[in-house]
């Protein structure tokens, strides 16, 4: 068998070290990449999910107050809406 000298060997030995190596670094930059956007998607996702809780608190007040406004007003005969609302920011 043809032996190649070590110096030809080790060369060699570091140039698939080198390709190994490089490919590593590149799976891992698309892995960190990937990382990322999931991040941020799910941040989206979040402040989405955060808006629309918002969102449904302000209904539920507004139509607690509508509700407290009717049934003040048909308690009190002759009382508007107005009047109440009125009463409400004094």
């Amino acid at each position: 068998d043809l032996e190649p000298d070590t110096k030809v060997k080790d060369a060699m030995n570091e140039i698939n070290a080198s390709k190994r190596l490089r490919e590593a670094a590149k799976y891992k930059a698309e892995a960190d990449k990937i990382k990322q956007i999931k991040a941020a998607e799910a941040e989206v996702e979040s402040k989405y999910l955060n808006g629309l809780g918002v969102s449904k608190q302000r209904k539920a007040v507004v139509e607690g107050l509508r509700d407290s406004i009717s049934d003040f007003s048909s308690t009190f005969a002759g009382t508007t809406s107005k009047d109440v609302m009125v009463k409400y920011t004094d």
